[in-house]
């Protein structure tokens, strides 16, 4: 029942694609693109309602229920240990691209003046 459930969600949803693109010419005509909009958000909001029902759907929402408890439970960093850490970072970042610009005009070094002689 639950392959059931996920496959018309999914059937729903590729309606809802289909009729926003092919509305107007179903219609035969001109229609309002806030009709269009509608008809996809209808079919959206329809095929995250039947998925919900589904065992993974439910599944899901208790898994982001918890996850909001536990983001409430987060410390987050102050503004100054944020700033010194980026500091830490930049900082880093510009020795490892020092070390790697060594590395590059050394390999370069020996490939070009030792193996190759060209000068």
């Amino acid at each position: 029942m639950n392959k059931v459930k996920i496959i018309l969600a999914v059937a729903v949803l590729i309606a809802g694609i289909y009729g926003y693109y092919a509305l107007p010419d179903l219609m035969g005509g001109e229609v309002s693109p806030l009709a269009t909009v509608a008809v996809l958000l209808v079919s959206i909001v329809a095929s995250l309602g039947i998925a919900a029902t589904s065992d993974s759907g439910r599944s899901l929402i208790q898994f982001s229920k918890g996850s909001q408890i536990e983001l409430r439970k987060m410390v987050w960093p102050t503004r100054q240990e944020t700033l010194q850490m980026t500091m830490i970072v930049m900082v880093v970042v510009v020795l490892v691209a020092l070390f790697l610009w060594m590395i590059d005009a050394t390999v370069f070094k020996v490939i070009y003046d030792l193996l190759l002689g060209v000068k």
